[in-house]
């Protein structure tokens, strides 16, 4: 029997060292996929901290975008307005000057160009108070239904040219100029 003991003892050892062998190497493996887990954990959590501080700075460069376009737009609304503004004062004070006394000079002046650069006699449009002055200058009157704020339209004696001297004329052909004036950059 003892031969049977020792062999049962024996079995028995073998059994203990190779569970241990089993257990060190099971051990030896939970640590390596411990320490892997941890690395993956470590490298996503890096990975997403990055691609978080990147979309944080897209989209504070978008708002900061949108904001700077939203500035500029308003900037823009307000000298257009101001323009606007301007134009209307200039227009205000253009008919200020067709009431004036001055103006009637200015017509003949006006009508003189005209007839210049339509060589020779002109018939013209013009508003009924300004019928006078033009007559006064030498020029045939065609109509005195213009709706304008000063000037008037002047034609060839033939009728093949037209000259519009009309104020809303000249300021709108000098638009840019006045634009560039009110706003100090000539």
């Amino acid at each position: 029997m003892m031969g049977v003991d020792a062999l049962l003892n024996e079995v028995e050892q073998r059994r203990k060292r190779a569970l241990e062998a089993l257990e060190g190497e099971y051990s030896a493996k939970r640590e390596e996929v411990k320490k892997r887990t941890e690395e993956q954990r470590a490298y996503i959590m890096e990975a997403a901290k990055r691609e978080a501080a990147a979309l944080a700075q897209k989209e504070k460069t978008r708002i900061q975008g949108a904001a700077k376009l939203q500035a500029k737009k308003l900037l823009f609304d307000a000298t257009e307005k101001l323009l606007e503004n301007n134009i209307e004062a200039l227009k205000e004070a253009l008919a200020e000057y067709a009431e004036s006394p001055a103006y009637s000079e200015l017509l003949t002046r006006m009508a003189r160009y005209a007839s210049k650069r339509l060589g020779g006699k002109i018939t013209v449009t013009c508003r009924k108070e300004d019928e006078a002055s033009l007559k006064a200058a030498g020029a045939k009157i065609d109509s005195t239904s213009l709706n304008s704020i000063g000037g008037f339209k002047a034609d060839s004696e033939d009728g093949t040219l037209e000259l519009d001297l009309t104020f809303e004329e000249l300021l709108r052909s000098r638009e840019d100029e006045v634009r560039a004036s009110i706003l100090g950059k000539e």
